[in-house]
């Protein structure tokens, strides 16, 4: 999904809180079913079923509304010739139909000043909405969205002292005023869900004075294609498993059972051809920018080595696509 820049500084009435990890992934769902159509002052429609997730009720997500029903905005502004600060509210009036329904909707509306500013925008940042829904630390997804708004630019860093990172990432005030603590609670958590399930990695460097900590320096790279590529794979997989994954300490499983029951998997003689592999063939022939599938296959199979015998499904359908739509870029038309 695209997002306005504007949108990653938001602020709940009181510093003292923060957004909750339900209300800003709630947030960020609305944004991308509003889509394009943001900027017009009119109501947007949204499924229940996509702001519930795997919950069978909408509690959890009724009181994230409370928390966007308060969220404001303030930039800089000019007021009669003068510098000055513009605060406005995001959200007018949210709807909550009051059905349990698979087709049940929420309605909601961005306010005037707020469809103002996304019309004005000319910054976005791309997020991935896989990544988006899979992250478990608030401190994480405020981290992949400002690594968003920075990691394709050609200096990927923001840098500040440890009251504007406490800013930038909302850590409430009078929390982790050690900066042991917050390195601890908030950058290591962030940077270990980040380099996991994004498609760039985080570091922070440190500047002291003496033994205190003055400033913070944040940088978000692009991961190497390999890497990027066992993101979006993270980003399929059940969550179950994904600290120890994270750490090394699980081995990888096949699924034999799914292989059993005929679910897709990579040709044993990593020959893709519409008399083997032929599902394969055909996102190859589609995504592929016309180059011959065989050479595709070819291809993959150097790539991803003994990895492509452990995807299966879904997995492998979207890695396969992912594959052939970035050759197709980086090798062009063919002839």
């Amino acid at each position: 999904m695209a997002l306005a820049v504007e949108l990653i500084d938001v602020h709940l009435p009181r510093g003292d809180q923060e957004l909750s990890l339900v209300a800003r992934r709630s947030l960020l769902l609305m944004l991308e079913a509003a889509a394009g159509d943001a900027w017009r002052y009119e109501f947007h429609r949204i499924a229940k079923r996509d702001l519930r997730g795997k919950h069978a009720s909408m509690e959890h997500v009724r009181a994230a509304f409370a928390d966007l029903m308060g969220v404001w905005f303030s930039h800089g502004d000019m007021l009669e010739g003068r510098k000055s600060t513009r605060r406005f509210h995001l959200l007018d009036e949210i709807h909550d139909q009051d059905d349990a329904a698979a087709s049940a909707v929420v309605l909601f509306r961005f306010s005037k000043r707020a469809c103002e500013m996304f019309e004005r925008s000319d910054v976005y940042a791309r997020l991935s909405r896989e990544a988006i829904v899979r992250f478990r630390s608030t401190y994480a997804l405020r981290a992949y969205e400002v690594g968003a708004a920075l990691y394709s630019r050609r200096d990927p860093t923001w840098r500040g002292d440890v009251q504007a990172l406490r800013k930038l990432l909302q850590v409430p005030e009078g929390t982790y005023l050690n900066f042991a603590q917050l390195r601890r609670r908030v950058l290591e958590p962030a940077k270990e869900e980040i380099d996991q399930l994004a498609e760039f990695d985080m570091t922070w460097r440190e500047t002291t004075k003496g033994r205190q900590v003055i400033g913070v320096e944040l940088r978000f790279a692009s991961k190497g294609r390999r890497q990027a590529l066992a993101a979006a794979e993270e980003n399929q997989r059940h969550s179950a498993g994904r600290r120890a994954r994270r750490e090394g300490t699980t081995e990888t499983i096949v699924e034999p059972v799914e292989r059993l029951a005929g679910v897709l998997s990579w040709p044993s003689d990593d020959v893709v051809s519409p008399y083997s592999g032929a599902e394969l063939h055909a996102i190859g022939r589609e995504h592929g920018g016309g180059w011959d599938v065989s050479r595709l296959a070819t291809a993959y199979t150097a790539f991803m080595g003994d990895k492509r015998r452990d995807l299966t499904g879904d997995r492998l359908r979207k890695s396969w696509r992912g594959f052939c739509e970035a050759k197709a870029r980086d090798w062009g038309p063919p002839g």
